[in-house]
Formats: C-alpha cells, structure tokens, sequence
C-alpha cells in the first residue's frame, strides 16, 4: 500500500492523457487463457491505441509457452497485482479497471478474423518444433491434422475427490473415429492425437499416425505449436481448440453439444450428437433444443427422459471427408443442401436466453454474435436428420 496507492492517485490524475488500466487474463484453464489473452490483444490492435493495459497474471498458469507468449506481448508483472487490488479497493477506479469476465472465450464481435490479430512463435520455436515434426518423419508442406476427443481423464486427475460426471455427456470414445483416422493417414495426412491426459491409447501402428497424447517428448510448447499450425483441428470441444481457432485454423467439430454453444464466429463445421426422447423415440429437434432443453449438465438430459447418442463411425467418417474436401475445393453440394442451411441458420437466430428457468429476448446476438463466411453445420448431418429442422415445439 505504501506504493501502490500513490501510484493508483498518480494513473487516475493522467487518465485525461492516457487511460491506464489493471487487469489480469484468465489463466487456470487453456480455453480461456488462449482467447481471453487473443481477444484483449487485438481490441488493443483495434481500437486501444491511447490505452495502457497492465496485467497480473497467477504464479501458476496452465500452459507455460502461452504465458510465455502473452509475457512477451503484454505489460505483464506481478507487481500490477497491488495496483489492481487497491484500484478496486480505493473508490472511483472503475474507468482504471480491466472488467475481468472468467469464461471470455467466445469472439462474438469476430475481431479475431477481422484483425488477424494473433501471438506469433520467434523463430528459434519454429525452427525447435519443425525440428522435432521432422525427427518422427514428417516433411515441410506435408498436412497435418490435430484431433483431440473429449473424455473424463484430465478432470478427474486435476481433482481426484471431485465429481465431474455432470459434463460427461460432451465425451466421446476414440475407437469410433479409428476409421476417419485411417482413412485420413492412408492419404499421406499426418494425424496427431492430442491431450495432456487421455484415457485410452490407440491402437494402430500406422506411420502417420501419432498418439502424441502418450507421446514422451510432448510438452506445452508442442501442444499450442501443433495446434496454432495444423491443416486441420478436429475437436470435440474442450480447450485447447481454442488455440486453432485464434490461430485462424480450420476446425471440425464432432458430437458437439449444446448446439446452444456452438462457435460461429471463425472457420468451424459442426456435427452434434443425436439427442432422442426416451418416451417416443424421435429425435429432438433444433428448435425444442433451442428453446426447451437448454441443457448444459448431464443430469438435465437424464431428468427430461433425453438419450445422448455419440455419431457412429460411419457418421463421422463422412464428416471427415466433408470438411477435407471443402478444404481442397472438391465439395460440391446435393439437392437441397443449401436450403437446409440457411433453414438452420434462420431457426438458430431465434435463440432466446435461458437463465434461471427464464427465456427472455432473443440471445442470438449476445450468444453467437458476429457469423464467420465458413461457420456451418455439417451438410451430410442436415441430410442424415430429417427431423432435425422440424417445428416441433410450441412455447
């Protein structure tokens, strides 16, 4: 306080010249570290040119690359801690303070694909991490895809008296994506299974395929380089896709729910898992989804009488091949394919916000917001599920 108090008196006097802000950046989970640190960088290329942010971040973080990369870009120091915590302290220090919002990881204005705006590798790290993609085999130009399949295993080692079972409706076994993961190295693409902790190996012994997952020599510096650099991210939706989205990559999303969650504002192809009524068998429509099972906890499905089924294998090499041939420019589209998508798109900005049992105005704006060109949900999805675009509720 000796310090600290003086100088906060010192940056409110000076706000008329520059504005001088505090805050920290989420850092206890790669999902919001990444974007939360993305978004503020380039509302900073954007349109903070007479700001001066200063930042704290925690002693301990959760990746050590990134925190390096945000170290070297932002004002960073824990000394800023006690500059923070005294502006908040001391009264009127509201236009000095960084509003810190802990789930920041939606770019619902799209300033990441409309600045370009990103954290860039020095060349000694790209030089270390194709060094290292060339030592397993790889060569420069070669594609390569990152997947990564959500299950419990990072969580329950995190906190092992914990109770993490009300999200285990977002997991997914990995021996349903073996033959998209086949089908994907047989054509020469480099597919690398991603997670800092992963339950069940897999088993292949393909050269192109590498369970980087259990791989020895992985680290945080591989895992955002992988991530920031692949041809293709293929992900569940768990964290560290986050990195490709900032990074601009192309994503495909598989067994994605809610649908309430989806990402619309960068390159993302979406496929959800089928959602049933137990009572009559029939698929729960975009709509009821939208607007009468909000759901986000697993034990919500099981007391409406909803049954979660996974994309089979057939399902999601389908979706594989989708999406690598739009990225080749081969795709062409079937009968109906773009009526059923702009169906989707037009039943999806009818979201309304659900908090607390309430729907109130339509959300679309503040849930979605800005709408990337190439933000769709899978074509041969829509084709496989009739029922899907059915108006089927009534609020």
């Amino acid at each position: 306080s000796i310090w600290a108090i003086p100088t906060i008196i010192i940056l409110r006097c000076l706000n008329n010249l520059v504005l001088i802000r505090i805050g920290t950046i989420s850092s206890d989970r790669i999902g919001h570290f990444v974007p939360d640190a993305s978004i503020r960088w380039a509302e900073i290329q954007e349109k903070m040119k007479n700001h001066i942010d200063l930042f704290w971040l925690p002693k301990s973080t959760c990746n050590s690359q990134w925190e390096t990369m945000v170290r070297r870009n932002f004002n960073v120091s824990w000394l800023f801690y006690y500059l923070y915590k005294w502006n908040r302290l001391l009264p009127g220090g509201e236009k000095n303070n960084i509003p810190h919002n802990k789930t920041r990881f939606r770019d619902t204005s799209g300033l990441i694909s409309k600045t370009g705006a990103k954290l860039e590798f020095l060349s000694d790290e790209e030089n270390k991490a194709k060094n290292w993609m060339k030592k397993i085999g790889w060569k420069e130009g070669d594609p390569f895809v990152c997947l990564l399949v959500r299950d419990s295993s990072f969580l329950n080692s995190e906190n092992k008296q914990g109770e993490w079972n009300h999200h285990n409706y977002r997991d997914s076994y990995i021996e349903t994506y073996m033959p998209a993961i086949k089908w994907l190295a047989d054509q020469g693409i480099w597919v690398f299974r991603m997670g800092k902790i992963m339950g069940t190996p897999l088993s292949t012994n393909h050269s192109h395929i590498i369970d980087y997952a259990f791989n020895n020599e992985k680290s945080d510096f591989l895992d955002v380089w992988l991530f920031a650099k692949c041809t293709l991210c293929i992900s569940t939706g768990t964290g560290p896709d986050t990195i490709s989205q900032i990074f601009q990559r192309p994503i495909l999303m598989l067994n994605y729910i809610p649908i309430r969650g989806m990402w619309t504002w960068c390159d993302t192809t979406t496929y959800p898992k089928h959602l049933f009524n137990i009572n009559s068998n029939k698929e729960i429509s975009l709509e009821e989804q939208l607007n009468r099972y909000p759901f986000s906890f697993s034990q919500d499905y099981q007391k409406a009488k909803i049954r979660i089924v996974d994309l089979t294998e057939e399902e999601i090499l389908e979706a594989v091949a989708e999406k690598w041939s739009m990225l080749e420019g081969t795709w062409i589209p079937q009968a109906g394919d773009h009526e059923r998508q702009s169906e989707f798109w037009r039943q999806l900005k009818t979201c309304k916000e659900y908090k607390c049992g309430v729907y109130n105005s339509p959300a679309f704006s503040k849930q979605f917001g800005y709408i990337h060109p190439k933000a769709r949900l899978g074509y041969s999805f829509l084709r496989r599920s009739p029922e899907f675009l059915e108006k089927k509720y009534t609020s």
